[in-house]
């Protein structure tokens, strides 16, 4: 089948739009929680570099920085709080004894609520919409954070989707991305440079 002569063609013309900000925030964040403990697999650093990159087109470095690591601590502290659920007898007695992951997420997310007060919210600014706009930044770090802990538990759960012990972290996770997505559009981030 060959194509049709040129003076029958149509001329097609797709126009894409710029991407939106909250729409580039929400891809960075959630890139950013899926690198923490993936950190060598290079296909997640090239995705994430481009993330960043798109990001920065919408706000400066210091502001993507910032969200990063809020991310990355909200991330550490829900794959440490999950990691300290763990039921095997002797994983149990480890955490309990030595390893204590709960204390360390609790010092996790004392860290990141820190962090949010002390260096999100005056680089957003200070004045009411400004904190709506730290408060969503932290909802969408937040809860993207336990979307992809929650995804990681219902992949690494083999036997439970046949048992239906999955579907809790399903049922989780799919909570997680619709709050992440109502967060998300209160961001602020959608402006064009």
């Amino acid at each position: 089948h060959s194509p049709p002569p040129p003076h029958e063609q149509t001329m097609v013309m797709s126009l894409q739009r710029p991407e939106l900000g909250n729409e580039a925030f929400k891809r960075l964040i959630k890139l950013q929680c899926r690198l923490v403990g993936n950190e060598s697999d290079e296909t997640l650093q090239r995705d994430f570099a481009w993330a960043k990159a798109q990001a920065g087109r919408h706000v400066d470095a210091a502001l993507v920085d910032a969200i990063c690591h809020l991310a990355e601590l909200c991330m550490q502290k829900a794959a440490l709080e999950r990691y300290a659920d763990r039921k095997q007898p002797l994983v149990f007695m480890y955490n309990c004894t030595i390893g204590l992951p709960l204390y360390h997420a609790g010092k996790l997310m004392k860290e990141a609520e820190a962090f949010r007060e002390d260096v999100l919210q005056p680089i957003l600014g200070a004045g009411c919409s400004e904190v709506d706009r730290a408060a969503a930044v932290w909802k969408v770090c937040f809860h993207g954070a336990w979307q992809e802990q929650n995804a990681r538990d219902w992949d690494g759960a083999q036997g439970g989707h046949i048992t239906g012990a999955a579907q809790g972290y399903q049922a989780s996770m799919l909570e997680d991305a619709s709050i992440v997505d109502e967060y998300a559009a209160r961001m602020g981030f959608d402006s064009y440079k």
